[in-house]
């Protein structure tokens, strides 16, 4: 399966973490799924990670936001955004990147919990491109049941 987590997914699975978003990131790569992300989506999770409010949570240092970043590069299939790519029922930008990346990425999965990709809209549009939407929690479940 082709996976697209977002950027609220892939915070939470910093080198550091112990969240199940952690143990999601590395259950998609040992059980030979394909993680699917943009330089947008990494850049984003990176600038957020700066942010003083998860400083003080994680405390990650340059060296480990450096780290993580090349970790995801290395591990994923990188999609190339086209920058006049338009979702009208999109409000936040930084979604219709992730809308784009598993678009272009031909994923299976976008892993999101949030709300704006569960709008009947958006849930259309991904459902005729053969994209589920699904959160951590379903997504561990179903990565789970297959290899039990």
């Amino acid at each position: 399966m082709k996976i697209v987590p977002d950027a609220t997914v892939l915070i939470r699975a910093h080198n550091r973490s112990k969240a199940m978003a952690r143990r999601l990131l590395h259950d998609i790569i040992e059980h030979g799924h394909r993680l699917v992300l943009s330089n947008e989506m990494i850049a984003e999770v990176t600038r957020v990670l700066r942010y003083p409010h998860f400083q003080n949570l994680y405390g990650l240092t340059d060296a480990d936001l450096l780290e993580y970043t090349q970790f995801l590069q290395n591990v994923s299939d990188i999609v190339v955004l086209d920058p006049r790519y338009r979702a009208p029922f999109m409000r936040d930008p930084n979604d219709i990147d992730v809308l784009q990346t598993a678009e272009r990425g031909e994923a299976d999965i976008l892993c999101t919990h949030d709300g704006d990709f569960y709008d009947e809209a958006v849930l259309s549009f991904c459902a005729t491109r053969g994209i589920e939407v699904c959160t951590e929690k379903t997504l561990m479940a179903r990565l789970a049941e297959r290899y039990i």
